[in-house]
């Protein structure tokens, strides 16, 4: 073991076993182990209220852990995360620095832009894969493009022929010696006093670290798997592995999760259970959807702002603030929707189908667009995780090769009576309809006076009528993708319209080349090392939109290259903050780009890199549903749910 001091820089790898960072620190001498908070950076991904009491938890967690093994975690709150880094290795006389990967596309420019500085001031700096199976540069196509299609993927990665390696927690640690200006959990703000009311029914269902999520991996692995294929689309039942958190803050390994469902498979296969395979192969699914979601963000990092495809846009967004509220607030007169959301408001989490449900009527019935739900279930998802976020989004709204047809639109009376038949669940999160029979609690607008009238359901005063109804909004919906070929089309023929050189909906067609950046030969680089993703920008290069069915025999256009045991109080009054709201004015000290909804909603959809569930695993937002008839074609990204 050699003399070095090195600074172990933990960000969304909050756990001791199987932190690849952590164990080379150990290895190489004396570490420091230290977590920086910089709400600055954080802009308009600032996390909501949810989010960060579980953080506030886990670094507890993660604190008393390092403490037993000989270190402690050192917490600095900053302005800038560079300048504390600096600080600290001034203080102890680091030599290195070593952190974990991160794949979202704010988190790619920010780490890079670091490990510059520090190496042109001599600082040895190496980082390391700690949440994916494989990196985004691991999984190329035959020519080295980028896959945009998850079945693709998938197939690719079940192929690649690599030992898997977990490590076990460091026995020992050595403490680096010095002393920084740190300070104590609470004096980070992860938590005000208006928020610790709330926050105390959060514990009744969840218990933030890492340890914890060993036993949550566990419990799940030997009382639920079996009966996951089953059970996993019951919505408003604990019938998904709920380790969607866990994955999100690093606290459990994603390695360790694969190897111990392939060693469930191999098992159940050689006793012939056909369940337990059917069921970990659906749940081995969901792993590699998040795999994908980290995939296409490194590859295409413009996704947080503009689609995959350029299907949308000219897609005339309906920009509702009434009705984007009445959407948040779960009063948009569909029960199964306004149950989902307000159990969102209320506890931070829904079920992935109920995900896919309430995205997919934001969308397609409201038109609201897709960035101001996405920005809204970073903001109140117990398991915001940006990437999962949106391939889930950029999903539903048709804007993947394999994702949901633009024009497609499922009725919430229907999925209401095909995944919550009693009622249970709508009845749990809409007191107001508790006393409906079960044949009117999905349509209550269809049911009798009479029934209205004994049921204590009174239209308008305490609950809401359909916002729209679902015939006209599948008018608007129609009318509105017309419109969209009809602007992309005249923007052909004036010249006007961009090729967005990133975009493409097949693989016999040019996709663009990831150039992987090295930096020049330094002390810091190793084949670990976190590479950076830049596109080369061919102008013969041909994209083509993904068109509705609808549109394929038209003339072609020009080319153009868990829950708290008690429910939330209904909300009934429109003033009622929701927990985007409560994080809004958390940061508004702290960020000058606090977010309500964006302020423009162009065609063009945003800059690069301006910055913006899920869920379960997070959840692999997709899992086609028996009802999903008119999926498309492929069908590859489906509705799983962990």
């Amino acid at each position: 073991m050699s003399g070095d001091t090195t600074i172990v820089w933990f960000r969304r790898d909050l756990r001791i076993e199987d932190n690849p960072a952590l164990a080379a620190a150990a290895r190489d001498g004396s570490v420091f182990p230290v977590y920086i908070w910089c709400p600055k950076e954080e802009e308009q991904f600032y996390p909501g209220r949810v989010s960060r009491w579980w953080l506030k938890q886990s670094l507890a967690h993660l604190d008393q852990s390092l403490k037993s093994l000989g270190a402690e975690l050192v917490l600095i709150k900053t302005q800038s995360t560079l300048a504390a880094l600096l600080e600290c290795i001034q203080a102890i006389g680091a030599t290195k620095v070593v952190f974990n990967h991160l794949y979202d596309p704010v988190s790619l420019v920010g780490d890079h832009n670091i490990k510059g500085k520090l190496v042109e001031l001599g600082i040895s700096v190496q980082s390391f894969n700690a949440d994916l199976l494989y990196e985004p540069w691991e999984v190329y196509a035959g020519k080295g493009q980028a896959y945009t299609t998850f079945e693709a993927y998938w197939d690719k990665c079940l192929h690649i022929q690599r030992e898997l390696v977990t490590r076990l927690p460091p026995w020992k640690l050595i403490s680096a010696t010095g002393t920084v200006a740190k300070c104590s959990l609470e004096e980070l703000g992860l938590e005000n006093e208006t928020e610790k009311s709330s926050n105390a029914l959060l514990r009744r269902a969840w218990s933030p670290g890492w340890s914890n999520a060993d036993k949550a991996l566990s419990e799940f692995f030997e009382l639920h798997l079996l009966d996951y294929s089953n059970n996993r689309m019951k919505v408003g039942q604990n019938s998904t592995s709920l380790l969607s958190p866990y994955l999100h803050f690093g606290e459990l390994s994603v390695r360790k999760v694969f190897q111990s469902a392939r060693m469930k498979q191999i098992l159940w296969a050689k006793e012939g259970n056909c369940t337990g395979e059917e069921s970990v192969t659906l749940f081995l699914r969901a792993i590699g959807l998040r795999e994908y979601s980290r995939y296409l963000c490194f590859n295409f990092p413009f996704t947080h702002e503009r689609p995959l495809l350029s299907n949308l846009k000219f897609f005339p967004w309906q920009a509702d603030q009434a009705n984007f509220k009445a959407w948040r607030q779960g009063r948009t007169g569909y029960p199964l929707v306004d149950a989902g959301m307000r159990e969102l408001w209320a506890t931070g989490w829904i079920h992935n189908r109920i995900r896919v449900i309430v995205s997919s009527f934001a969308v397609k019935v409201l038109l609201l667009p897709w960035r101001w739900g996405m920005k809204y279930f970073w903001d109140t998802l117990i398991d915001a995780d940006l990437e999962s976020d949106i391939l889930g989004w950029q999903y539903i709204s048709g804007s993947l090769p394999d994702g949901h047809e633009l024009e497609r639109l499922d009725s919430p009376e229907v999925q209401g009576s095909k995944f919550d038949p009693e009622g249970e669940y709508v009845r749990h999160w809409l007191p107001e309809l508790s006393r409906l029979p079960t044949e009117w609690i999905h349509h209550p607008w269809d049911a009798p006076d009479s029934v209205l009238k004994v049921s204590g359901v009174e239209f308008g005063f305490n609950y809401p009528k359909p916002i729209i109804e679902i015939d006209l909004a599948r008018e608007r919906l129609t009318s509105a993708i017309f419109k969209m070929w009809e602007m992309e089309a005249a923007a052909s023929a004036n010249g006007t319209d961009e090729v967005v050189v990133d975009n493409s909906i097949s693989e016999d067609l040019p996709i663009p080349k990831v150039i992987l950046k090295k930096s020049s030969p330094c002390p810091t680089y190793s084949s670990n090392d976190q590479k950076v993703p830049t596109c080369q920008n061919s102008k013969n290069n041909q994209f083509i939109r993904k068109r509705s069915k609808f549109m394929q025999d038209e003339s072609p256009l020009p080319d153009n290259p868990h829950n708290p045991n008690e429910a939330g109080p209904s909300r009934t009054n429109e003033d009622t903050s929701s927990t985007a709201e409560s994080s809004i004015s958390k940061k508004q000290t702290t960020s000058r780009n606090s977010f309500s909804v964006p302020q423009s909603c162009s065609s063009s959809e945003g800059n690069p890199l301006m910055g913006c569930e899920s869920s379960e695993m997070k959840q692999s937002w997709q899992e086609q549903s028996d009802m999903e008839q008119s999926s498309s074609k492929n069908g590859a990204v489906e509705d799983e749910h962990l």
